[in-house]
């Protein structure tokens, strides 16, 4: 909600919470008696571990060496979350485009139906054979008997004939296709000898993305992977996470985000185990641990794609219950946030504009062609509204109405009506749904030069205001025949009784900034440009006000800006020949100074008072 909301209230936040706390409880509520699908028995008991997805049970604290490798991680979590937006955009707009290019519907529902089944099959495949490309690891497992919780504990892997690190969890390592090793009982029996041998790469692919993570995190497991079985991994997750983010079956991306995180943060850390050493029981270096910089690593890849920032911080506090890591894990998130913004929008604001959803981001970042950000404050309202608007009067032909319903999608009209001297003027506006609800209640059909009062209506409030139709079908029909029936050619409806007076309005000259932040924060959906005489110029929606429509606007303006400039300079050396080498700053007559405030220059502005046009670009550095 942080990202891609562009208007909020008080009222949805408490929805959200409401469905939040009621989904929290009967989620918790069948896990306290269930695991997987075997019955514990012991409903209704919420256990303090269940909710702590990825809890890191070893905490240690750390050096302010530690914030270098947090920002190298930080950077390129912003670089591969950049990229990762792009490849899956590219990946959606491809898809797109072969699905408009199938005819039939229910082929482009099966097109949509074997995508996932096809990615399915290729990870499986991938997952299955990617394996046998690496060697089997040995190592060393002294498993003690414990009556209570039988824990196995202690198992090492050996390189070199010497122990290096604990495996994170000996039950969920893949063994694959690897020798079984030789078990040995002690002679007192109370504990088990075991030389087995284990496949990195399948420890990952073999099982969930939840216990991946969680071997991942572990701490003080420094050399349970080496560099290229991550990178392998690495690469078939990022590209399945990709391709499948966006697909007809919901697919989660915040588990593949952490495990890719996770992935290349305990890779940075495998490299400074190699250049520093393994520091297990050092109170000062102990940080230098792959699992703490998987968590980093994590955290700054999740922001490098969503760019959240509070609520990501607080949901890595919530899946780790790390505290102790909590300004690492801010810095990393904010750097990968600064370095992501320089590659694209997050993946979620960008999707929302691939699917042409009008999205406004918090302040209006507009660039003109040469990459130079421009002052919307140098910019007006007339600059970028829609002109040609349909307009009705507020005593408006029913067939009229009709007509526009059916020929247009326009959501919203403005409505105009006589002042006292006799000038069409804005008097406020009407939406689609409610002309269309007008239209079903012949009721509010008056004849023509009837005498009308708004003191009665013919549709109640509660009527007008629904959410949707109840029978399209029929409502189309009933348009139709007002269109096309001649008895309708005369009849009226009196639309006052039923306009919104209190819509907003600006000038054509307001400043386009200000629009820009008028309209995001009443969040409405139109907004009429009136000219110095109060008639309607021009109407503005969201979609006028998106990043891609602005900059295409903008730019045109700035052309004509260059062509003004141009012809004005043009004149100006003209004038300054004819003056005799009169200065052009200081000629009173034909300078390029009389050229600018010129009524001939004004009306060339656009929008754009002439001495800003000349004087400078609307550009900010």
């Amino acid at each position: 909600m942080e990202e891609v909301s562009s208007f909020w209230n008080d009222k949805l936040s408490w929805q959200i919470f409401f469905c939040c706390m009621i989904s929290v409880f009967t989620s918790s509520l069948f896990n306290s008696a269930f695991k997987g699908f075997d019955f514990t028995g012991s409903f209704g008991l919420f256990k303090s571990t269940q909710f702590i997805l990825f809890k890191v049970y070893q905490g240690f604290d750390f050096h302010i060496a530690v914030f270098v490798p947090t920002i190298l991680i930080g950077v390129l979590g912003g670089a591969l979350g950049g990229v990762f937006t792009i490849i899956n955009l590219k990946i959606a707009r491809a898809r797109k485009r072969i699905l408009s290019s199938i005819a039939s519907s229910q082929l482009q529902r099966l097109c949509r139906v074997l995508e996932p089944l096809i990615i399915l099959i290729l990870y499986i495949s991938i997952s299955v054979f990617l394996p046998a490309a690496f060697p089997c690891t040995p190592f060393q497992c002294m498993v003690k008997s414990n009556q209570t919780t039988g824990e196995q504990l202690w198992c090492e892997k050996q390189s070199a004939g010497r122990s290096l690190s604990w495996l994170a969890n000996i039950s969920d390592t893949q063994f694959y296709n690897c020798p079984p090793g030789v078990v040995l009982n002690s002679t007192d029996q109370t504990a088990v000898f075991t030389n087995k041998t284990y496949n990195q790469v399948s420890t990952l692919l073999m099982t969930n993305g939840e216990r991946a993570i969680k071997r991942l995190f572990s701490r003080e497991t420094h050399a349970e992977f080496e560099f290229f079985p991550l990178l392998a991994v690495f690469l078939v997750y990022f590209l399945c996470a990709c391709w499948s983010a966006g697909t007809a079956i919901s697919s989660g991306l915040v588990v593949p985000m952490l495990l890719i995180g996770a992935i290349y943060g305990r890779m940075i850390g495998i490299a400074m185990v190699k250049m520093f050493g393994v520091f297990i029981g050092n109170t000062l270096w102990a940080w230098i641990d792959p699992g703490a910089m998987a968590l980093i690593g994590a955290a700054s890849f999740f922001g490098g794609v969503t760019r959240l920032t509070m609520s990501l911080t607080v949901i890595m506090m919530e899946l780790t219950n790390d505290i102790q890591f909590l300004l690492p894990i801010m810095v990393a998130i904010m750097v990968a946030k600064w370095v992501g913004d320089f590659f694209t929008h997050p993946m979620y604001h960008a999707l929302l504009e691939l699917k042409c959803i009008p999205f406004l981001a918090s302040e209006p970042i507009v660039y003109n062609s040469r990459k130079r950000r421009l002052n919307l404050e140098l910019y007006t309202a007339g600059n970028v509204m829609s002109s040609n608007v349909v307009t009705f009067d507020d005593r408006e032909n029913v067939k009229n109405i009709a007509e526009v319903l059916l020929n247009t999608t326009h959501s919203g009209f403005p409505v105009l009506g006589k002042s006292n001297k006799g000038h069409q003027v804005f008097v406020g506006t009407i939406t689609r749904l409610e002309l269309t609800v007008l239209l079903r209640h012949q009721a509010s059909f008056i004849q023509p030069n009837k005498p009308v009062t708004c003191d009665v209506t013919a549709v109640e409030y509660e009527q007008l205001t629904i959410d949707k139709l109840d029978d399209p079908a029929a409502t189309e029909q009933s348009l139709l025949d007002y269109a096309n029936l001649p008895q309708y050619t005369f009849t009226k409806i009196y639309l006052r009784p039923y306009i919104n007076q209190s819509a907003m309005t600006v000038r054509s000259n307001f400043s386009l900034h200000r629009t820009y932040i008028i309209f995001r924060t009443l969040g409405l959906r139109h907004l009429t440009v009136l000219n110095p005489g109060g008639e309607v110029v021009g109407m503005i929606t969201r979609r006028d006000l998106m990043g891609f429509n602005l900059e295409e606007r903008l730019d045109k303006v700035q052309q004509n800006i260059g062509k003004f400039t141009a012809v004005a300079r043009t004149f100006g050396r003209l004038a300054k020949r004819r003056a005799g080498g009169t200065s052009p700053a200081t000629s009173p007559q034909g300078s390029p100074l009389a050229a600018r405030s010129s009524p001939a220059a004004c009306s060339y502005q656009d929008g754009i008072t002439s001495d800003a046009v000349v004087i400078e670009t609307p550009e900010s550095d």
